[in-house]
C-alpha cells in the first residue's frame, strides 16, 4: 500500500485520472446513462491505455497487473460512473475464471483477444427463482453429439448484450447430484442462435445495463465447456474475494464524487447570505461523509493487499464489500439532501449517483449475505 507521491502507484492514479478527464466528460457521461449507452469508442479507449489488459496473463498478452494497481483504475474510471469499472471488472472476472481453469485451445483462442479489446466478457449466474440462493439454479445444458444445449432463463446479466460479448453461463449439467456438485460452466456467445437477451429497463445501472437472457436450445462447440463438467460451482467461488474487493473498488470511485460534488455546491449554493457550507448542519454531514470516504479508501487498500500478499482476506474481502456498498449510499442520500431540489434534477450528477448505489448493496452478494460471511470468519 504506497500513497507516497512519486510512486508506481501513484504515476498510475495520475495517468487514469488523465483518461477519465479526456474521455468522460460529464456531459458524455450524462447522454450515455439517459440512452443506456457504452460507447465501443470508449472501450477502445480503455484498451489503447492498456485496462483490459491489467487483468490478463502475461502468457497471453495482458500484464497480470496486481490486485492493488487493478483496484486504482477501477476506483478512478469509476468516478464518472460506477457502470465505467464495472465494464472493465466483467472482463477482469471473466478472464480469470478462463485464466484459471478453461482449456489451454480456449485460452489461447480468447484471452489474447480480451487484451485486445476484440472481445469482451460478462457473467451469468442469476436466475429469475435464485439470487442469493445462486447453487439452485436451474438452467440445464446437455451433452449433444459434438456440443452442448442450453435451455432456460438468466436475470440481472451485467453487460451480457454488449458488442462481441461472450457470456460465462452457469447451468446444471446434473440434476441428480447435490445442487453445488452438477454445476457447469460454458462460453457462449450472445449471438448464439436461440439466445434472446433484453435489455431491463432499470432505476439506475443503464450505461452496462442489466439483461434478462433467455437460451432456447442454445447449441455451443463441446469445446466451449470451461474446465471439467459437474466443476462450475468451485470455479465461481474461487475468485469471489477478488470481485468482492473489485466492486468495493468501484463503489469508492463513486462516493468520492459524490462528495466532490457535494462540497463545491455547498460552497457554492448560497443562503440567507452565505454559503450554507458556512452552517455548521451542512458542514457536519459533509465531515460524516468524508470520514467514511476515508475510512473505504483504507479498507479497499487493505484487502487488495492482502490478496496481493497471497494473505486470507476473505474477511476483509467481505467487509471492504459490506461497508463501501452502504457507506456509499448514505453518502449519495445525504449528497442529494444538501443539493435539495437540485439533486432531483437532471442537471446535477448525484441523482445518478444516488440511482447506482441503490444496486450495489444487493449485487455481487447482498449486504446481508456479506455479514453472514463475516460472521462465519469470526467463528460464529
Amino acid at each position: 500500500m504506497h500513497f507516497a507521491p512519486g510512486t508506481e502507484q501513484e504515476i498510475l492514479r495520475d495517468a487514469v485520472v488523465r483518461f477519465v478527464e479526456r474521455n468522460c466528460a460529464p456531459r458524455d457521461v450524462r447522454r450515455w446513462d439517459r440512452d443506456g449507452e457504452f460507447p465501443e469508442t470508449l472501450h477502445h479507449e480503455m484498451v489503447a491505455a492498456g485496462f483490459p489488459a491489467m487483468m490478463v496473463p502475461q502468457a497471453y498478452g495482458g500484464s497480470a497487473s496486481s490486485m492493488q494497481d487493478c483496484a486504482i483504475v477501477y476506483e478512478e474510471i469509476s468516478r464518472p460512473s460506477v457502470d465505467l469499472g464495472t465494464r472493465l471488472a466483467l472482463l477482469a472476472w471473466g478472464s480469470m475464471i478462463l485464466s484459471d481453469f478453461a482449456s489451454e485451445e480456449i485460452k489461447q483462442e480468447f484471452l489474447p483477444r480480451v487484451a485486445s479489446g476484440a472481445v469482451k466478457l460478462s457473467f451469468s449466474l442469476t436466475e429469475p427463482g435464485s439470487g442469493s440462493d445462486a447453487a439452485s439454479l436451474q438452467t440445464r445444458a446437455r451433452a449433444d453429439g459434438d456440443g452442448w444445449v442450453l435451455n432456460g432463463q438468466k436475470l440481472f446479466s451485467s453487460g451480457a448484450d454488449a458488442l462481441n460479448n461472450h457470456i460465462i453461463v452457469a447451468a446444471r449439467t446434473d440434476p441428480d447430484a447435490p445442487r453445488h456438485k452438477g454445476i457447469s460452466l460454458f462460453l457462449v456467445p450472445n449471438t448464439s442462435p436461440g439466445l434472446t437477451i433484453r435489455r431491463l429497463d432499470t432505476v439506475g445501472r443503464k450505461i452496462v445495463g442489466l439483461c434478462e437472457i433467455f437460451f432456447d436450445a442454445v447449441r455451443i462447440p463441446r469445446r466451449y465447456l470451461i474446465g471439467e463438467v459437474n466443476h462450475g460451482w468451485h470455479y465461481i467461488t474461487r475468485h469471489l474475494e477478488r470481485e468482492r474487493i473489485t466492486l468495493a473498488a468501484n463503489y469508492l470511485g463513486s462516493a468520492r464524487s459524490a462528495l466532490a460534488d457535494a462540497i463545491a455546491y455547498a460552497c457554492e449554493r448560497r443562503q440567507f447570505g452565505r454559503p450554507i457550507g458556512d452552517f455548521q448542519v451542512i458542514a457536519h454531514m459533509l465531515a460524516d461523509m468524508a470520514t467514511e470516504v476515508e475510512a473505504a479508501r483504507w479498507m479497499v487498500a487493505m484487502a487488495a493487499w492482502r490478496y496481493d500478499m497471497q494473505l486470507p482476506c476473505a474477511k476483509q474481502a467481505s467487509m471492504a464489500k459490506l461497508f463501501v456498498s452502504e457507506m456509499l449510499v448514505r453518502v449519495t442520500t445525504q449528497g442529494m439532501q444538501i443539493l435539495a431540489g437540485h439533486g432531483y434534477t437532471t442537471d446535477h450528477d448525484m441523482q445518478r449517483y444516488w440511482r447506482d448505489a441503490r444496486n450495489c448493496t444487493v449485487g455481487g452478494g447482498t449486504s446481508q449475505i456479506q455479514r453472514g460471511l463475516i460472521a462465519r470468519e469470526l467463528g460464529l
